[in-house]
């Protein structure tokens, strides 16, 4: 009953096909964790040190076999959030910082910068754990962890409800192309009510999809190991496993502590001046 319930309405597999699909899933969830807390500890201001950190996404994204062109389609929705947090700052923050050819930077520019670095830097880690993990196999993780049973469940609800807004916005742009005639996008007009049509359309069809599950048995009682399918069983902790973690962890902290960009101008200006 258990295993039906999730091959019934299993959620998207990843689609890297690289060296990190073979590694312990709870290895590749705490090394993104460890990599978004280290870069989310820099002061709002920080520009410079977080460069270091694109090794991450680069490396990692290359092990896993992640296309460029998944990540920047992945990367896509979130952006638009963060410039527009990022640009309040430039309004309340107009104290100088320093100036460059006669052009005075604001700490507002500087936090606006470093907050939209910071943000694709958090979701290329957190596209590459889900392009080389299968969510199904994460939230199985997840409860083994020991987590509160409402946190993966959360985290499941998400990943399969996506897809049904995604689904419900499909459908209604092509209703509204049908009825626009040779009208190309949503009128600014009507953007009010495709969105409200689309949240109201897609709560309707979740909760029918609620109801269901709840019909087959999901709840609480598939939050145990012992309850879920033979496919998310536990992976053995390999020596690699081991390894991989502790380069990420070590690498982070380098990173963290050092300043390794002054570091490398120090060096550089010394050697070629």
């Amino acid at each position: 009953m258990n295993g039906g319930i999730h091959a019934g309405f299993d959620m998207p597999t990843a689609d890297g096909s690289g060296a990190l699909r073979g590694l312990h899933t709870g290895v590749k969830i705490a090394a993104a964790f460890v990599y978004i807390a280290t870069v989310m500890s820099f002061d709002r201001h920080a520009v410079g040190r977080l460069t270091p950190f694109l090794l991450y996404p680069v490396a990692i994204g290359a092990l896993g076999a992640v296309s460029f062109s998944t990540s920047v389609k992945r990367l896509l929705p979130a952006l638009p959030f963060c410039v527009f947090a990022g640009v309040s700052n430039l309004l309340f923050e107009r104290e100088t910082a320093f100036v460059v050819q006669g052009a005075a930077v604001t700490y507002g520019v500087l936090s606006c910068f470093s907050l939209v670095f910071r943000a694709v830097l958090c979701v290329e880690a957190l596209v590459i754990l889900t392009a080389t993990t299968p969510a199904s196999a994460v939230t199985a993780q997840l409860r083994r962890s020991g987590l509160p049973s409402f946190l993966p469940m959360l985290f499941e609800m998400t990943c399969r409800y996506s897809g049904v807004l995604a689904a419900e916005a499909r459908s209604l742009r092509i209703a509204y192309a049908l009825r626009g005639g040779s009208q190309r996008g949503v009128d600014i007009r009507h953007i009010g009510g495709f969105i409200g049509s689309l949240f109201l359309r897609a709560m309707a069809r979740a909760e029918n999809i609620g109801n269901a599950l709840k019909m087959r048995g999901y709840g609480d009682a598939l939050s145990s190991p012992a309850n879920m399918p033979r496919k998310a069983a536990p992976v053995a902790f390999a020596l690699r496993d081991a390894a991989f973690l502790c380069t990420v962890c070590f690498s982070c902290a380098l990173f963290r502590l050092v300043d390794l960009p002054l570091l490398m101008g120090t060096l550089w200006y010394g050697l070629f001046r």
